[in-house]
């Protein structure tokens, strides 16, 4: 009796998350096992900050932050002076690992990859594209995969990009998924020369996807805040601003894609992509998640007809108003 009625109460307190850590099973792999402790010591070392130096404490999540997005480590390629042929359509060009799949003379499209994976993720729907006849480009973001760099700033990620392709002939589509389509809106407003751009479980802004990372691993308030100024300052404008800017100005084709059942990026960031421009609606794939929407059967059609019902248009580059 008294269980049934302090469950209601239980889980508007935050007790749900208390409940789920509790029936949380412990991983059997010994790697899985280290991996999960390490985060705990982490957690536990930015609680320890926060009572006493949460702006240190942020300065310390922020780095991991950046470091997380090469946490899926791989055997590093050896680098010649420039660009290194690694094996097939594989190379690395200003030390960027870039993959290379489907005919040569195929519309473009390159695939970006999101925060804490590598270009291997999108390699499944990469080889769905070129198995349409698309020309896909796929590399490792600097710092993650077999790329070269130190982690850096969503905003430096998307600068680098633009070097990388500046003197690429324009891809007809880029698409983005999480995290990479919030750094696929920044490289065209940098000036990525692209036709169109497709977003998939894509957050809406900077400030979201800070926000959804702060809730996500749990951390405390005062270190959170100091977080979300210290990395403001390090992209040099409002966090908030960093996507619905970019999306506004942008004057090319946009298509946002999201995962219905999304737990990582909810699916209400697709409606805050679309807000920030008149006559976007997006489109929702049921039966996947954040990771499995890459899967998903549709998505390869999408795509092409994505690029078939804006081909009678002439699709200018990516400017800016």
């Amino acid at each position: 009796m008294l269980y049934e009625l302090a469950l209601p109460g239980l889980l508007l307190q935050g007790g749900y998350r208390w409940l789920r850590t509790a029936w949380r099973t412990t991983p059997r792999e010994p790697a899985l096992r280290l991996r999960s402790a390490r985060a705990r010591l982490r957690r536990a070392e930015i609680g320890l900050l926060d009572r006493t130096a949460p702006v240190l404490a942020a300065s310390l999540l922020l780095r991991r932050f950046h470091r997380n997005q090469s946490e899926a480590p791989m055997a590093v390629m050896p680098q010649r002076a420039d660009q290194t042929v690694c094996s097939g359509n594989c190379f690395r060009r200003h030390g960027v690992y870039l993959r290379q799949l489907g005919p040569v003379d195929g519309p473009r499209v390159l695939l970006i990859h999101g925060w804490n994976a590598d270009g291997r993720m999108m390699m499944p729907l990469a080889r769905a594209l070129a198995d349409q006849g698309l020309r896909v480009a796929v590399p490792d973001l600097p710092g993650t995969g077999r790329s070269e760099g130190r982690p850096r700033s969503f905003v430096a990620l998307a600068l680098i990009l633009n070097k990388l392709f500046l003197n690429e002939k324009t891809y007809d589509l880029v698409i983005g998924h999480s995290a990479g389509g919030l750094i696929a809106m920044i490289a065209l407003g940098q000036g990525l020369k692209a036709q169109r751009l497709m977003t998939i479980s894509a957050p809406s802004s900077l400030a979201r996807m800070m926000d959804l990372y702060l809730r996500f691993t749990g951390q405390p308030a005062r270190t959170a805040r100091a977080l979300l100024g210290r990395y403001e300052n390090v992209c040099g404008r409002p966090l908030a601003a960093i996507g619905p800017s970019e999306c506004r100005e942008m004057s090319i084709p946009l298509k946002v894609v999201h995962a219905k059942h999304d737990w990582q990026v909810p699916a209400s960031e697709a409606q805050g992509i679309c807000a920030a421009r008149e006559g976007l609606t997006p489109i929702y794939l049921g039966n996947c998640n954040h990771r499995t929407v890459l899967h998903h059967p549709e998505l390869t059609g999408l795509v092409v007809h994505f690029l078939q019902e804006t081909s009678d248009r002439e699709a200018p580059h990516a400017s800016y108003r």
